[in-house]
């Protein structure tokens, strides 16, 4: 299932460049992060493990059972790779690749490249767990639990947020392994840990405080 996971994201990510270079100025991110939606709306339909996803575990997870963040993180990387290998064939080809070349080859020249990575990778990590969340408790409040799905991807997808699997479909088309590639990668999983268990750690502290309140009465 982490291996699917990481297909349906490099398939939404193919669609997300594409639409880069079919519609003009910011529609093209509008129109590609919904797309790209597509992915999380999958995984999250047919309960596929996604690294991102599965940092919101973190709290609840114990010691004994984080080997299976590594796991699932090679598992998408395979994912997304095999994607981007069938991609590479199709006829988006031609369009996509240079523009994810184009992207990537951005963040890595950037001045502040790791700080970006970092801060980039937490804001996308905020909003992979709103994502994730909004689908359990988004119907226990009568509000569309899809539309709370596809709402956080399209926003980080749209302001370029650095999602760690994402990254790996623009890495696989860079073509080359630096220690730059490898630092950007490194961070943007940093980043994406520290905001993924952001809401999970203040609704566990939630949940205890009331607990504890509950029980002094």
């Amino acid at each position: 299932m982490g291996i699917f996971a990481g297909i349906v994201i490099g398939i939404g990510g193919g669609a997300f460049l594409y639409s880069l270079e079919i519609f003009p100025d910011g529609w093209g991110r509008l129109v590609g992060g919904f797309l790209f939606a597509l992915g999380m709306y999958a995984i999250i339909s047919f309960h596929m493990r996604l690294f991102t996803g599965m940092i919101g575990e973190i709290p609840v997870m114990g010691v004994k059972n984080m080997w299976r963040l590594p796991l699932c993180l090679l598992c998408n990387t395979l994912g997304v790779f095999f994607a981007a290998g069938i991609i590479k064939y199709s006829p988006i080809a031609d369009v996509i690749i240079p523009r994810a070349a184009s992207l990537i080859e951005g963040k890595l020249t950037a001045e502040n490249w790791g700080w970006n990575a970092v801060c980039s990778g937490t804001l996308c990590g905020i909003l992979i767990n709103v994502s994730v969340w909004s689908a359990k408790q988004a119907p226990r409040r009568g509000l569309s639990a899809s539309f709370g799905v596809v709402l956080p991807i399209i926003v980080f997808a749209f302001c370029g947020f650095d999602h760690s699997v994402a990254n790996m479909l623009y890495f696989y088309y860079l073509g080359e392994l630096s220690w730059r590639v490898v630092g950007y990668a490194l961070l943007a999983v940093l980043g994406n840990i520290i905001g993924g268990v952001m809401l999970p750690f203040i609704v566990f502290f939630r949940d205890w405080h009331r607990a504890n309140d509950a029980s002094s009465k």
